[in-house]
């Protein structure tokens, strides 16, 4: 077990990161879902979450980002034009383009709900209002150290071997 002594950490620092994210999580599943930036990134920053598919799931989602981004083209036909684009933007700065996060495991939250889209969803989710997309909300979204992650569409169970690595921000 980890102890600090004077402003020290020993060398099971492992040991205890295991224990608190067991601690957090017990021994709850945790699925992968990965993300094209701007938009894994934003996700830690309270973003809803938008996708054409609805979901029975709701759990711990380790939220990955894949090894390609999108441009800012893309962003901006995504979003529904420059408006919500620049939001991105402007709320990312600079680090928008941070190519760091491709291919990495960024963050992990608790996925609450999965409903159709509402218009006052656009404000938080980034793009314009579609009543045929579906709103995934997250609550309790934390940072975690990036680690390299190979992901895939959709959903992917995430060993254990995995969690015990994760470390909180």
């Amino acid at each position: 077990m980890e102890e600090i002594q004077a402003g020290r950490r020993t060398r099971n620092t492992t040991k205890r990161t295991n224990r608190i994210m067991s601690d957090l999580f017990g021994n709850e599943k945790i699925l992968a879902l990965s993300w094209k930036e701007p938009f894994g990134s934003m996700m830690l920053h309270g973003k809803i979450e938008t996708r054409t598919w609805g979901t029975n799931y709701r759990g711990l989602v380790l939220i990955c980002c894949s090894q390609k981004a999108y441009s800012l083209q893309q962003v901006d036909a995504i979003c529904g034009g420059e408006r919500n684009a620049g939001r991105i933007v402007g709320k990312l700065g600079q680090f928008w383009k941070n190519t760091d996060t491709l291919g990495m495991a960024i963050g992990i939250g608790r996925l609450i709900n999965s409903r159709r889209m509402i218009p006052t969803d656009e404000e938080k989710a980034y793009v314009a209002y579609y009543d045929d997309l579906y709103s995934h909300i997250y609550e309790y979204v934390r940072p975690l150290k990036p680690f390299p992650w190979k992901g895939s569409q959709g959903w992917k169970t995430v060993e254990q071997s995995i969690i015990d690595k994760i470390e909180l921000l």
